[in-house]
């Protein structure tokens, strides 16, 4: 199984704070690298594993689902826990979705959560496609026009512009399911979502910050990215704003 030029995992080993990073569906942890590069240069013992069955090829995901996704991000989250004994978890997209759903399954064994343009709400024309007994195994990504991810044309995501349907279904039960139980969510959360994002309604942050259980919860609103925020101009500002709320929650 070869893996795509820059797709593959990272692991930095350093401090006893702790992060998980998290791409998101059909992305590859590249998409979450500027960040994750940020904290690792501070010192923090970070984590990027690659999800199963994304950054080989289109044909390795179709038979993949959130259990197989969240098995890789577990896996990620216990290399962490060797060195960290305060540990955060942070995705973008389905990732910030995982991360939530996380924090649901291991409650407070974890410090604090946060995700970038995470859905939690349903996305019509993506259930469509799920819908449609018509649909082929696999369909063109709506982010093949590369404006859709980000504003910053220098950004270049590394994603399939295919989805597997299959998938891409089970993708979206699994956020329906999370956001079924983020009123279980206790531990601090921080929610950043892009104002101009193609792919997830931005509605989604408002939702998320009415309806989390967590009595310390934050709404961050980005004015000058797409969905792939991570990768665009306010990258910098999602890791500033990031290590501040670990900073917040540590005494660090």
């Amino acid at each position: 199984m070869a893996i795509l030029p820059g797709a593959g995992s990272y692991y930095f080993e350093g401090n006893e704070i702790g992060i998980l990073f998290l791409h998101g569906f059909t992305g590859t942890p590249q998409n979450m690298r500027p960040i994750a590069d940020y904290f690792a240069r501070r010192g923090y013992t970070v984590a990027g594993p690659r999800l199963a069955g994304h950054g080989t090829t289109v044909a390795d995901m179709i038979p993949t689902g959130p259990q197989d996704w969240l098995r890789s991000a577990n896996a990620g989250l216990a290399w962490v826990r060797q060195f960290a004994r305060t540990v955060f978890v942070a995705g973008v997209s389905l990732g910030g979705t995982m991360a939530f759903g996380m924090a649901v399954e291991h409650g407070d064994a974890l410090t604090g959560v946060a995700c970038i343009n995470a859905p939690f709400l349903d996305i019509p024309a993506l259930d469509a496609i799920v819908k449609d007994p018509n649909a082929p195994a696999t369909v063109a990504a709506p982010w093949t026009d590369p404006r859709m991810l980000t504003k910053d044309p220098g950004a270049a995501g590394i994603v399939y512009f295919e989805m597997p349907v299959a998938a891409l279904g089970r993708g979206l039960a699994y956020a329906a399911q999370v956001r079924a139980h983020l009123e279980q969510i206790r531990i601090p959360a921080l929610l950043f979502f892009s104002e101009d994002d193609a792919i997830v309604d931005p509605a989604n942050g408002p939702y998320v910050l009415e309806h989390l259980g967590s009595p310390s919860k934050r709404l961050v609103k980005l004015t000058n990215s797409n969905h792939e925020a991570t990768l665009d101009f306010d990258k910098e500002r999602i890791a500033i704003e990031l290590e501040a709320f670990i900073r917040e929650h540590t005494g660090a």
